[in-house]
């Protein structure tokens, strides 16, 4: 189904240089490289080491430069990335041979004419350098030590967009971006507290020589789909400092990758997870090319399931699990079952899951059971092997969209059903309770096909269940204005109580989105 082409250079995304360790012995400098389909490790020689364009620079402080147009271009002759919608200042990215001794590859500029930009977008800054009267712009600008080497590896490139006079987009394109742009400006507010880390980079670099067996390490490439980035230390609830691993599709893992700050880390973590949400874009819309509209693949994701250990000597441990709401049903992947590559293998999934008869519930951080954040609960129909299923997301942003999409599906689940039917006993009678999304609740004798009573959702006030094969509902009976609303107790008997709680939970949830979605239209 999905042909992976290999990755060429010309198509690297984004490069940096990082460190590697096996957890073992010492981590040695590596060209970490993002393209399209993959992600490239190189080893590197500290010989290989990208200076920067300017080695006089002592004091990191800010200083005033005149840049002067080209007299036919009429460019600046610089180019920038950032901007306060990406959660970065405006950065120097590359700059031409005639205004080296003014600007630094890693500058970040402060103001414009003397104008505060720290609010600006990138369109607006672009915007400000193109309708700078004259022929020269003044600039105040500080140097970024911590993005310079950033910047060197990809003006190398020529990633970017020059300053000219035309309305060219000069920032890294929007599908670039992604939702971890809200990630991205809280990690950037703690940028200035990384660089005293930088010590430690710099001695572990500089061993790099004493290393000599790291030298003769090939280059490795690691295909993205499917794959997923983890921080925690493998099974544990332990997050690693400054580093991630990332793993593959058919099993295989990085090295821990260590990064220099914790700003760089998540800037890493977000464009790997990026490339990954466009490989599963890709093949999930060939996949549904092949399945018919009441069978569509809505959501697909990783995440971590919590293993209780028999033996309390043991540690409690997790282990990934790779999830797909697929039509009307849950499908998860996991046990050795690799993700699907093509429709056969929904076929072979055996643990599928109607979605209105599951119940998930959010874990309050008093409730958690380790340091792991973003969890929730699953309780699944008919699982034998445990109650509820203990689940966690590394990132809010995951989280975030996990339950949206869950919402989305449940949505779509039940107006695709309109109802359900559950076999049950009521008052000694053989009968049918109907849980309908556009009626509420009906029951009827399933010998004469009589409704018995029938009620609203917003006519339930409270239920209640004995645990085995009995629920307790109370109805509000709305009466005349001149009479006092009464309340109805009715106890029902159903052999498939758990079902039953599940179904009726997923309506009213449905319910309640429907009604939350009109309040917000008429607002």
């Amino acid at each position: 189904m999905y042909n992976q082409q290999r990755s060429h250079i010309s198509d690297i995304l984004f490069e940096d240089q990082v460190l590697l360790s096996d957890g073992r012995s010492k981590p040695y400098l590596v060209l970490l490289r993002l393209t399209s389909e993959s992600l490239i490790i190189r080893p590197l020689n500290t010989s290989q080491n990208l200076s920067s364009n300017n080695k006089d620079i002592q004091a990191i402080v800010p200083r005033n430069v005149t840049i002067v147009r080209h007299a036919i271009t009429r460019s600046f002759g610089f180019w920038i990335k950032g901007g306060s919608d990406t959660g970065f200042p405006i950065l120097i990215s590359r700059v031409l041979h005639n205004n080296t001794h003014l600007l630094n590859i890693g500058d970040a500029i402060l103001n414009i004419n003397n104008e505060d930009i720290s609010n600006l977008t990138h369109d607006q800054v672009i915007n400000r350098l193109h309708d700078a009267s004259g022929d020269q712009v003044h600039l105040t600008v500080k140097y970024m030590n911590d993005m310079a080497t950033y910047l060197h590896l990809t003006a190398e490139k020529h990633r970017s967009s020059s300053v000219q006079a035309t309305s060219n987009d000069l920032t890294l394109p929007r599908r670039y971006l992604t939702n971890e742009i809200h990630d991205q400006k809280r990690m950037s507010a703690e940028y200035s507290s990384e660089n005293r880390k930088d010590k430690r980079w710099s001695l572990l670099a500089s061993d790099q020589q004493k290393n000599n067996d790291n030298s003769n390490i090939n280059m490795q490439e690691y295909s993205l789909l499917y794959a997923y980035v983890s921080q925690y230390l493998n099974g544990t609830d332990k997050l690693r400092v400054n580093s991630f691993q990332l793993y593959t599709l058919n099993g295989s893992q990085t090295g821990i990758i260590i990064t220099n700050t914790c700003l760089q880390q998540s800037m890493w973590i977000s464009r790997i997870n990026m490339v990954i949400r466009n490989l599963t874009t890709r093949i999930l819309a060939e996949l549904n090319q092949t399945l018919l509209s009441s069978e569509q693949i809505f959501y697909t994701t990783w995440l971590n399931e919590r293993i209780i250990n028999l033996n309390d000597n043991l540690l409690p441990q997790w282990k990934s699990i790779f999830i797909v709401f697929k039509g009307n049903d849950l499908y998860i992947f996991d046990d050795n079952k690799s993700p699907p590559l093509c429709t056969y293998d929904f076929i072979c999934c055996t643990r599928v899951y109607p979605i209105t008869e599951i119940f998930l519930e959010i874990v309050s951080s008093k409730d958690r059971i380790d340091n792991r954040r973003y969890c929730f609960t699953l309780t699944l129909p008919n699982d034998i092997q445990i109650d509820c299923r203990y689940l966690n997301f590394e990132r809010k942003t995951e989280y975030d969209d996990f339950i949206l999409n869950y919402q989305r599906s449940l949505y779509i689940s039940v107006y695709s059903l309109q109802n359900r039917t559950f076999g049950c006993t009521f008052n000694g009678q053989i009968c049918r309770l109907i849980i309908d999304i556009n009626k509420g609740f009906e029951m009827y004798n399933n010998e004469t096909n009589v409704m018995l009573w029938t009620f609203t959702f917003e006519q339930l006030q409270s239920s209640s269940d004995n645990g085995r094969d009995q629920i307790y509902f109370q109805f509000k009976r709305y009466l005349s204005s001149n009479e006092t609303n009464t309340i109805i107790h009715i106890d029902v008997q159903c052999q498939h109580l758990k079902i039953l709680i599940h179904v009726i939970n997923a309506f009213l949830t449905v319910k309640y989105i429907g009604q939350k979605d009109d309040n917000n239209i008429t607002d």
